[in-house]
């Protein structure tokens, strides 16, 4: 009688642990997706030829602005 007991309280016992784990599993992959959406950037990255594209028009205008200024100075 005190092993049909005992085998008893162990299985509840493994099905507690197994329900314990599948709640922290649960609970774990909660936390990494919203650190996942916390880490992740308001606006997507730029890409190589906008950013390309960018510097030129930069330069472009940098140099027009200059160009300018030393026109508008000389007179």
């Amino acid at each position: 009688m005190y092993s049909t007991f005992h085998h008893e309280i162990a299985k509840a016992r493994v099905a507690d642990f197994h329900q314990e784990i599948q709640r922290d599993e649960i609970g774990r992959a909660a936390r990494k997706g919203r650190r996942a959406l916390k880490n992740q950037s308001a606006r997507p990255a730029p890409r190589l030829p906008l950013i390309a594209a960018r510097r030129v028009l930069t330069m472009l205008g940098a140099h027009a602005w200059s160009a300018h200024r030393i026109r508008s100075s000389s007179t």
